[in-house]
């Protein structure tokens, strides 16, 4: 009888701590959550830690947008909003509710919970160098922006991505003779516009001089930067880009691409998405860095997907802990070789199995680091002049020089 009522006292004791220690986690989960794919990845990922942090519930919060259309910042605003968010981030982004006070500050994290040695070196410096060293992002997922080929096309062809910018003309004249578009661009969506052009930047102009310039400290009128508008205006007097693809959006220059009208795409990990949508046989596709005469070609890029804590979030040590297991290596590889990945993580994964081999391939060429994809570096009152200069550009409509002054004039009224 004593034993029995031993036991009923230490079940009732269970029971109170148990819901003592009741917590829900609101979690901003990705976009894409509504893809059964996806779906099945994260709810398998939210049963572990729940399972992990008995108590703890994690509730999915319905993805409806992200800081770009103003989503985040009106969810965090109305204080129902979410305790961990993961959402689209880069300098300009995270500026934005940086500056309006929405996300708490997260640099002790990266020292006292070793966050610090779990991005790659190159990464977390780059974070340091922004805000006076105040982080307040995790980064979760990493563009890498590079050429996307045929290589059966190729192959047929004897065509190779070359190692220099001036061999890279002559194949596109090949291409060009064969009746091929050499690269299939679709500027009137944003993003589409900004990936090829940022490219040609750095393949002309350099890593820090992109940099430079996107920070203020070069104006981008001068002749070290302006140097990538001026050669996509010659691409398109040459033909190698075709003038009337002005009136394309991605889906549509996708398409182009997808059905060999093009040989070479712009784009990132992400593609594989669209191409898995589209039909496309992945072991079909081939990455490589846009190449440069003046170094190593680098693809260009930075942080797309990151993990923030709202100033009012309701756990905040709960949402530390989220971010913990997320940064694990169980979660992160199986995240990488899920079939549902598209994007490269924030640091080497051993022994990494990846669900494609275009996948691995992107991987591997940014391991070593990317450069600048000024679309999500520029300052926010500067975007939409950038991709306007983008469209004139290839509409042959304006001159790189005439681009860059415009841009340049934008960055002055934002210092």
């Amino acid at each position: 009888m004593a034993s029995a009522l031993a036991a009923f006292a230490a079940a009732g004791a269970l029971g109170t701590v148990t819901a003592a220690q009741a917590q829900t986690l609101v979690m901003w989960g990705p976009e894409q959550i509504t893809e059964p794919l996806v779906a099945e990845l994260w709810n398998g990922i939210k049963a572990e830690f729940e399972a992990a942090n008995p108590g703890v519930t994690v509730e999915f919060m319905p993805p409806t947008g992200n800081i770009s259309d103003g989503a985040v910042q009106a969810a965090i605003q109305s204080n129902a909003g979410p305790d961990v968010m993961l959402t689209n981030s880069g300098v300009a982004r995270v500026s934005t509710v940086v500056n309006a006070a929405l996300v708490a500050p997260l640099t002790a994290a990266y020292t006292e919970r070793g966050w610090a040695q779990q991005i790659y070196p190159w990464l977390y410096e780059e974070l340091k160098s922004q805000r006076g060293g105040e982080i307040y992002e995790v980064p979760d997922g990493l563009d890498a922006l590079g050429i996307w080929y045929h290589k059966d096309m190729f192959a047929e062809n004897q065509w190779a991505i070359p190692a220099t910018y001036a061999d890279f003309l002559t194949l596109m004249g090949q291409m060009k003779e064969k009746g091929i578009n050499p690269i299939a661009i679709g500027p009137r969506t944003a993003g589409s516009a900004g990936h090829l052009f940022g490219n040609l930047l750095q393949a002309a102009s350099g890593t820090p001089v992109v940099g430079e310039a996107i920070a203020g400290e070069l104006d981008w009128t001068d002749p070290s930067i302006a140097l990538g508008a001026v050669r996509l205006r010659e691409l398109v007097d040459a033909g190698y880009i075709d003038k009337e693809m002005a009136a394309l959006d991605l889906d549509g220059a996708a398409r182009l691409w997808f059905n060999k009208r093009a040989a070479m795409f712009v784009a990132g990990p992400w593609f594989t998405a669209n191409a898995r949508n589209a039909g496309y046989d992945l072991t079909n596709a081939g990455y490589a860095s846009m190449p440069s005469d003046i170094g190593a070609a680098m693809p260009t890029g930075g942080v797309g997907w990151s993990w923030m804590i709202p100033a009012n979030s309701k756990q905040p040590e709960l949402a530390m802990k989220w971010i913990d297991f997320i940064l694990s290596e169980d979660v992160m590889k199986r995240r990488a070789e899920n079939p549902a990945s598209t994007m490269l993580y924030p640091r080497a994964i051993k022994d990494y199995n990846p669900p494609t081999q275009i996948l691995a391939e992107i991987f591997s060429t940014a391991a070593g680091g990317v450069g600048y994809n000024p679309s999500v570096y520029l300052p926010a009152s500067v975007v939409d002049t950038y991709f306007q200069v983008i469209q004139g550009l290839i509409s042959a409509q304006i001159t790189g020089e005439e681009g860059m002054a415009q841009i340049q004039a934008k960055m002055a009224e934002a210092q």
